[in-house]
């Protein structure tokens, strides 16, 4: 019985624990099954026995198989990216794209818009190229409906000083395609602890990670894989859909 199998026949017995590990190992079973138990239980937060008692859980005999079940699922990963390449690009854009419709027409916004309201300054923070610019994008849209948003550096010192000069009322919104990047968890932790008012909006892929936990509002959005000049590529485009139906509903909610 393969990794994936397991998980969906144990799923309803996992406690909240045991679902951030599995939410980490099926997104990224390549950088996991290259991990000592130790490192994978600091990277998750979590206790080296709450790895090894998940394993067990799924039929495993312990850490060292489910490695075993990590690199054969990344074959299979792999395999089945492959076949996506393969197949007709416009189909799974489209997807995607019926996806994300769906996904937004199920979302609850009023609590989020009523702070949107209230927010003086919306600060948003990225790391990565790919992110800037969807930050960049996400920037403007604040702009045209009369939102003063704030792009903020990389840098950890600058975001680490946030928390002692935000107002009340402010939002801050988080890009991160994983959602697990530690830098990004570390201070959102801080600013927390420093600044329990300051209300967090993230933007990740499908598979919620740690940083949707820690935040007051989570949007979740797919890739398309694609290739272009032999080179394999990943598409966003679904993340500037769910933006421009944010920016959208927003306006009308402010009579716009």
């Amino acid at each position: 019985m393969d990794l994936e199998t397991a998980v969906m026949k144990k799923k309803e017995s996992f406690n909240d624990t045991d679902k951030a590990i599995v939410s980490y190992l099926l997104q990224y079973p390549e950088a996991a099954s290259k991990l000592s138990l130790m490192e994978l239980a600091q990277k998750l937060y979590v206790s080296k026995s709450a790895i090894f008692r998940l394993s067990k859980k799924l039929g495993l005999s312990g850490f060292s198989e489910l490695k075993f079940e990590l690199s054969e699922l990344t074959m299979k990963k792999k395999q089945q990216e492959k076949y996506a390449q393969e197949l007709d690009f416009d189909a799974n854009l489209q997807k995607v794209i019926d996806d994300t419709f769906k996904y937004f027409k199920g979302l609850n916004l009023t609590n989020l818009f009523n702070d949107l309201d209230n927010a003086d300054t919306i600060y948003i923070y990225s790391t990565g190229w790919q992110q800037q610019i969807i930050a960049e994008y996400l920037t403007h849209s604040f702009f045209l409906i009369g939102k003063k948003a704030i792009i903020l550096p990389s840098a950890r010192d600058e975001v680490s000083m946030l928390a002692q000069s935000v107002a009340a009322n402010d939002l801050l919104f988080i890009i991160s395609f994983g959602g697990f990047n530690k830098t990004i968890i570390d201070e959102l932790k801080k600013i927390d602890t420093m600044n329990g008012k300051l209300k967090f909006v993230s933007l990740t892929s499908w598979q919620p990670g740690k940083i949707a936990s820690l935040s007051d509002y989570s949007f979740f959005f797919k890739t398309t894989p694609f290739q272009i000049s032999n080179q394999n590529a990943v598409t966003f485009s679904s993340v500037y859909v769910l933006i421009d139906l944010l920016m959208n509903e927003y306006g009308k909610h402010c009579g716009l």
